[in-house]
């Protein structure tokens, strides 16, 4: 036991005296930790020096690196004359050449083959590696992938023959290449651009079979030759907008009952926008038309349908602060009756009709979200007839109030507008006459289900005056909806339903009106077309006089631009 302590004390010492005397700079190798303990002992004579015929033990010596050995078998010819190499890697000068890679550690790493055999390290024998079943180790695998490669010479995946040399002066692409689109719309109509302006006229003419040319009550069939001309103007501002549409129709009879009557009606609209929040609108229309021979004003057994004359206008400022936001809107509307024509020759003024009615309208809201804003609303307005007194003696001017709750919805191609429901009241300046009241609808809505399909839904509520004694009118509930298909590129097909209500006050009853009316475009080009259509209209109500009944089929060509 003393003598294995003795042995371990001086086997020791050497290392920790080599450490202090030669500062350790930077990763060596262990290889030249040993060879430099060896030189130290060599040169102070230590006692621990191995004899010449010693096995130097792994504390002395290290592990020592493993023997260079290609994973290509026959990669290097047998390394069989490594005692022919020096300790720096140099062959020794005995005529015979060296095998093998030369050692260019520098002196660190001496190779085993410099040594005397009986001092060379053993190496220990590598531990064998743990698999699970059916797993290959990282070294069976790169075995696996390798393969004997032939000379370079004959490899002509590593050494390809060569070939003819590739141009240098190669044309340069296009920096912005033209790519073609197949056009979304190839029927619809162009326009005709001057300036920030665009033009989309178009007009259709036909023949139109109907089995009451003038819908009233005692009408007959006739063939009417049917012209209707449309124009839509835009402007291209990029900030405000500016828009202008004018429609009229002319029907005409060819044989049957006779029939003449024209219908025009124009619009134009602007919007500035005065900074972000702050915006103007205005409007203004003109229509000319032909009294309702179902309406209880009609005077019954003239020879002609009076023409009625209808002006507008409106404007309006909105201003938002923050999540809420006013409108003060002001309107003016103006009506104007032709004269009444009888067969034989006599006329009758309806001048005592013509009115103006003028208001102003208040509506505050907030914004429950950016697409859906509810808002309530005051009007209040002066009924004003240019006759103080009508032909009967009464006095029919007066001051009309209305108070509506609603929502605006704006869900951008989706759905859009708005809907309001309230209450109506209109005065009347003669005593001897009730005021006119009722519920109040209004709305109009852009609704598109899925791409290709327009729904158009618009609710209408007024007031509509009187003339027979004793009567203050009535008020009038309209509602249409319009759906238009493009069931192809080519193909358009359209739908109108149109619901009406007549509450009258003169004790009459109520007055049902319904009417459908179903049609199709075909476009041969952009430019041409060809239209049909079927309509059904009827009227009903207790006063004989206001019922009618209408059927007609339409066909033609449009030609649009």
């Amino acid at each position: 036991m003393a003598a294995l302590l003795s042995s371990t004390v001086f086997a020791f010492p050497p290392l920790a005296h080599a450490q202090q005397t030669t500062p350790l700079r930077g990763t060596l190798q262990d290889n030249s930790v040993q060879v430099q303990a060896q030189n130290n002992n060599d040169s102070n004579g230590s006692p621990t020096a191995n004899p010449p015929n010693a096995t130097p033990s792994p504390t002395d010596s290290g592990i020592p690196s493993r023997r260079y050995e290609p994973i290509s078998p026959g990669a290097l010819p047998p390394d069989d004359d490594n005692g022919n190499l020096g300790l720096l890697g140099v062959p020794l000068d005995d005529g015979s050449p060296p095998a093998g890679p030369a050692d260019n550690s520098g002196g660190l790493n001496p190779d085993s083959a410099a040594l005397p055999a009986a001092e060379t390290a053993p190496v220990p024998a590598a531990r064998p590696l743990r698999l699970r079943p059916g797993e290959r180790s990282l070294l069976d695998e790169e075995r696996a992938d390798t393969f004997d490669n032939g000379p370079i010479e004959q490899n002509r995946e590593a050494n390809p023959p060569a070939g003819r040399t590739d141009r240098d002066n190669l044309p340069e692409p296009a920096l912005e290449r033209r790519i073609i689109r197949p056009d979304p719309e190839p029927f619809a109509p162009l326009g005709i651009r001057a300036g920030i302006v665009t033009l989309r006229p178009s007009i259709s003419t036909g023949l139109r079979a109907t089995t009451n040319a003038d819908g009233s009550s005692d009408g007959s069939a006739a063939l009417l030759s049917e012209t209707r001309l449309r124009a839509r103007a835009t402007t291209d501002w990029a900030r405000h907008s500016a828009w202008l549409d004018f429609d009229g129709t002319y029907d005409k009879t060819i044989s049957g009952e006779e029939y003449s009557a024209p219908n025009v009606g124009l619009r134009g609209g602007m919007q500035l926008d005065l900074g972000e929040r702050t915006t103007v609108k205005g409007e203004a229309g003109y229509r000319y038309r032909q009294e309702d021979p179902s309406a209880p004003t009609t005077i019954i057994g003239t020879s002609n349908r009076p023409a009625v004359q209808e002006l507008d206008g409106s404007l309006g400022v909105r201003k938002e602060f923050g999540k809420f936001f006013a409108d003060v809107k002001g309107n003016v509307d103006r009506t104007v009756y032709g004269n009444a024509e009888f067969s034989d020759g006599s006329v009758v003024s309806q001048k005592d009709r013509n009115n103006t009615f003028a208001s102003i309208a208040l509506r505050g809201g907030f914004e429950m979200s950016p697409a859906i804003k509810p808002f309530a609303e005051v009007e209040i307005g002066k009924l004003m007839y240019d006759e103080k007194e009508d032909s009967n003696g009464f006095q029919r001017s007066g001051v009309r109030t209305g108070l509506r709750g609603g929502v605006e919805v704006d869900f951008a191609e989706k759905l859009a507008g708005e809907f309001a429901l309230g209450y109506l009241r209109q005065g009347i300046d003669d005593d001897r006459l009730s005021p006119v009241d009722g519920l109040s609808i209004d709305g109009a809505l852009k609704w598109s289900p899925q791409r290709g399909t327009d729904v158009d839904i618009g609710l209408l509520t007024r007031v509509e005056g009187a003339t027979a004694p004793g009567d203050s009118g009535s008020i009038f509930y309209e509602g249409t909806v319009g759906i238009k298909r493009q069931a192809r590129a080519n193909l358009d097909l359209k739908a109108t339903l149109i619901a009406s209500l007549r509450d009258n006050k003169d004790g009459s009853g109520w007055d049902k009106g319904f009417g459908a009316e179903i049609g199709a475009t075909y476009w041969f080009n952009r430019f041409f077309g060809f239209d049909v259509s079927a309509r059904h209209e009827f009227t009903r109500s207790e006063v004989e006089s206001r019922q009618t009944n209408e059927t007609s089929i339409f066909m033609g060509v449009t030609l649009q631009r």
